[in-house]
């Protein structure tokens, strides 16, 4: 009977544990660095988190922005000669052996600070971009404001300690979505080497990629991840080992911040867990929006600059673990009726969650929803033209109206007339032939 009793009983932990689906939690606990993130590269949501808020140096992964605002402004094929400050860069650090007048081309300077992380290249990148490293700086902070990072900012472009030169691994990581957007960025950033040709101070460099993860298995067995499709590293005694990768699987593309973890074994292992994580246990589910086509007039100071249209979307992907829905999701539109040229980027979708979970982040995000702005300038221009468009055919209604009338009735006057001359001739003829039959 107690047999019976115990196998009943087996039976029915059992169905309850076929019936009850397990979720893996986050591997916060097996985490050593002491900020992290994963972030989906396409909307900016933050899959997950541990301390993502908190102020750290970044070292070197500060020239993900360097080399994507360099890249907006500088063509790759275009050359540089090196200036005095570029050139004269703390040696002792990271660098490529640049000398004042020296030659080369911003795109190896590129490969040079994203490869070989090389800070007199960050340097030159910074000279030829705004003219010293003081200018670009101050673009930097700028930059940093637009893109909401609003616990960074930034001393160098090149991330060598420095008073007041910080960011966050949420900050990090938005600084990579925007870097990703920079057409070009991504082939330096998934690089693994780069020759320099000789150079009218040097001869030929060559150099690989120091991140093991981004060269895949088959060249690293032990830290090489096959999803990996890019990625840079930083390193200071202040900051520790610092790692930003980003890896797709095909169907999700992520983005992994660590920041200061004790050793280059520790950052691989603690990117390689938050990303099989995501990859395991996040899925893409489509949440319905309902967002009316609007008009917004778009402010420059008080001057008016245009104005802008949204269009709607009819659907958002959201990555959520197995123990959300989208009916634990909350869309709402942000759309005023006018804003500052310098907000634009603040018209947006704000999605939230109605709930927590342990097994993902659930803090808000924004999805900007698509737009276009037309300017004041060719608003005026288009509604000269279509005046002048409407005053053009009003101009043909009255002469080319009339005109088709007159010559409507000239033509049906001339038809009748031509009729009644033909019946006349028909008739004088007719009455012709009649006198002439009396006469016989």
């Amino acid at each position: 009977m107690i047999k019976k009793f115990v196998s009943l009983f087996l039976c029915i932990l059992t169905v309850i544990s076929v019936a009850v689906p397990a979720f893996a939690k986050t591997p916060s606990s097996e985490i050593i660095s002491e900020t992290w993130c994963v972030m989906d590269s396409k909307t900016g949501q933050i899959l997950i988190g541990g301390n993502e808020n908190a102020k750290r140096e970044p070292a070197s992964i500060t020239k993900i922005l360097t080399c994507a605002m360099a890249l907006e402004r500088l063509d790759p094929k275009a050359k540089y000669t090196f200036s005095k400050e570029a050139a004269s860069y703390d040696k002792a650090s990271t660098h490529l052996a640049f000398s004042e007048g020296e030659t080369c081309t911003i795109e190896d300077l590129l490969y040079g600070a994203m490869v070989e992380s090389a800070n007199d290249c960050a340097m030159a990148l910074a000279d030829a971009s705004a003219g010293s490293q003081l200018a670009f700086v101050r673009l930097m902070n700028e930059k940093l404001a637009e893109l909401g990072c609003t616990g960074s900012h930034f001393s160098n472009a090149t991330g060598m300690p420095e008073m007041n030169h910080y960011s966050t691994a949420r900050d990090m990581a938005i600084i990579t979505k925007y870097a990703l957007s920079v057409p070009g960025f991504m082939t330096y950033f998934s690089a693994w080497e780069w020759k320099i040709p000789e150079t009218n101070k040097n001869s030929e460099r060559t150099f690989g990629t120091h991140h093991a993860m981004i060269v895949g298995s088959q060249y690293n067995a032990t830290h090489g991840y096959d999803y990996a499709t890019g990625g840079k590293l930083g390193w200071t005694e202040e900051a520790l080992h610092t790692a930003v990768t980003t890896a797709s699987n095909g169907e999700m593309d992520l983005i992994c911040v660590v920041m200061k973890s004790k050793n280059k074994n520790t950052k691989y292992k603690d990117s390689r867990l938050l990303l099989d994580y995501c990859f395991e246990n996040f899925k893409n589910v489509e949440i319905p929006v309902t967002v009316k086509k609007s008009k917004l007039n778009v402010y420059e100071e008080n001057e008016l600059y245009g104005e802008m249209t949204v269009y709607p979307m009819a659907a958002i992907n959201v990555l959520l673990t197995g123990d959300m829905t989208s009916s634990d999701i909350s869309v709402k539109a942000n759309i005023p009726e006018s804003c500052q040229l310098s907000e634009v980027s603040s018209v947006a979708l704000e999605i939230s969650f109605k709930k927590t979970s342990e097994n993902m982040a659930t803090s808000p995000f924004k999805i900007s929803p698509e737009y276009h702005i037309v300017k004041e300038s060719s608003v005026i221009s288009s509604e000269a033209e279509i005046k002048n468009e409407k005053s053009e055919f009003r101009w043909w209604i009255f002469i080319v109206i009339p005109l088709g009338i007159i010559t409507a009735l000239a033509v049906i006057i001339l038809i009748i007339r031509a009729y009644n001359i033909r019946k006349y001739n028909r008739l004088r003829k007719h009455r012709h032939y009649r006198r002439l039959g009396h006469d016989r």
